[in-house]
This record gives structure tokens, C-alpha cells and sequence, in this order.
């Protein structure tokens, strides 16, 4: 099996069926893929939708939401792919981006990730790609100052071609099962910041994370957050000061919390 696409669900059945559907529609090249869709338990059919639209995919059945991390590296456990692609329920292709992604990874000879272009429902380039957090860079966007966060977001350059960033975004990362394991995959302790978190320690094993313009994903963003707000918004920034806790240090994370 060349490629494992690992999908978290919780309560957003119309988007994953639609996601599974354009994976299908326009995954058709000359390699092996497979579906595997952990759900968080679910309340609105998710799980009996994909079992009656999709019998052949290798779905597991939470009996508890298990968060995001753990779920993915669930999936991970049961998937038989070279590679895997950790994609978002709430995303769709609208082309072969399995093709590019798998090509420019057997291509790489240090890879650590890459994340396609990442474009809202409109058409609209969505940010996907990010320089490690400062302290300073994530006070600016607790207090939703993103606008001034230029050198995180890396507005002092642009990406035409395939770029080495620091961080991409976690709705769309495509990496070797091999070193995702080497990993012990996502942090588990964190619900939110996994994706920075994991590009943060691929860096430190001197892999690199690439950012491949010439493919683009749809994404509605943050679906299934919105069923949950409040957890949502409080586990961000736990994870955030966990984050600065494990990689940098006890007083810097002691600053986000003021």
C-alpha cells in the first residue's frame, strides 16, 4: 500500500462524505491508497453514513471523544501505507493531490512533511504555513493581533514553488508512516498546536517540512470545533502553554498564561 489518508470525525457527517467522495472522484493515479476514519463517537450519524456510503473503508468506532491526536495515531496503528496523509473531515480535493504529494515525497530524500496549498470553499488562499512560535507571535494572536504577526506568517516571502517552511497546518499533512512512528506520533497531551508540535520535533531530527503550492485542498475550517466553542477556544490555549512548557521553557509558558 503506498499511501493511508487518516480522517478524525466528530458530528460532521455532510462534510466527511463530501470528503470521501472528492478523494475518490479525483484520486485516480498509478498508486495504492486506503481510507481510514477514526470517529470520536459521534451524536449525528456520522459513523452509520459511512458504513452505508462506503463499506470498504476502515472505520474504528470510538466509544469516547479521544480527541484529535490520539485518534490519528489510532489510525495510524491500523493503516498499511508507506505513507500517511492526516487530512480534516471538512476539506475536499479537486484534484489529484495524492499524485503531487506522493511524487515530490519519494522525491525528498530528508522529508519530514509536506502540506498542499490550503484554499477556503471561495477559492481564497488560506494561511497553512507558519515560522515557529514566539512568545511575542502568540500573545499577538491571543489577542487576535494576527495582522502583525508578518515574520511568523511568512509574508516577507513568497512561495511559488515547493518551499521548506517551519510549520504547516495539521488539516493536510502528508509524511512517512516510518517516521511518524519514529515520532510515537502526535503528542497526545495536546489538543491543540499537535501540527507545529510535530514539525517542531521532525526539525529537531533534521527532517524537513515542505509547503507544495502546485496542489491545492479545500477547507471549510474548524468544523468540527464549532460544535464545541468553549472547549475549543480554552484548549488552544492550554495547549499553547504546554507547548512553550515542553520545547522551551517553564517561564515563557508562565508568560502566555498571564
Amino acid at each position: 500500500m503506498d499511501i493511508s489518508i487518516i480522517i478524525v470525525s466528530y458530528n460532521v457527517k455532510e462534510y466527511i462524505i463530501s470528503c470521501i467522495d472528492s478523494i475518490y472522484k479525483h484520486s485516480r493515479s498509478n498508486y495504492s491508497f486506503e481510507i481510514v476514519i477514526v470517529d470520536n463517537k459521534s451524536k449525528d450519524g456520522t459513523a452509520n453514513s459511512i458504513s452505508k456510503n462506503f463499506p470498504k473503508i476502515h472505520l474504528i468506532k470510538n466509544e469516547y471523544n479521544a480527541g484529535f491526536s490520539s485518534a490519528i495515531n489510532q489510525g495510524v496503528k491500523v493503516c498499511q501505507g508507506e505513507y500517511i496523509f492526516i487530512l480534516n473531515p471538512d476539506t475536499l480535493f479537486i484534484e489529484d493531490s495524492l499524485k503531487k504529494l506522493f511524487e515530490v515525497a519519494r522525491n525528498q530524500k530528508i522529508l519530514g512533511a509536506i502540506g498542499p496549498a490550503i484554499v477556503s470553499d471561495s477559492g481564497t488562499l488560506q494561511q497553512s504555513f507558519w515560522r515557529y512560535p514566539s512568545v511575542f507571535n502568540t500573545i499577538l494572536s491571543i489577542f487576535h493581533l494576527d495582522l502583525f504577526n508578518r515574520k511568523k506568517n511568512y509574508k516577507d516571502k513568497k512561495f511559488d514553488t515547493i518551499s521548506c517552511v517551519e510549520t504547516i497546518s495539521g488539516a493536510a499533512i502528508f509524511i512517512s508512516r516510518k517516521i511518524f512512528n519514529k515520532l510515537n506520533g502526535f503528542n497526545e497531551n495536546l489538543f491543540w498546536m499537535e501540527d507545529i508540535d510535530l514539525c517542531y520535533r521532525l526539525n529537531q531530527m533534521y527532517y524537513k517540512t515542505y509547503y507544495l503550492p502546485s496542489t491545492k485542498v479545500v477547507h471549510f475550517s474548524g468544523k468540527s470545533a464549532e460544535t464545541n466553542y468553549k472547549i475549543a477556544i480554552s484548549n488552544q490555549l492550554l495547549s499553547k502553554i504546554k507547548f512553550f512548557k515542553i520545547h522551551y521553557s517553564s517561564y515563557s509558558a508562565t508568560i502566555i498564561l498571564i
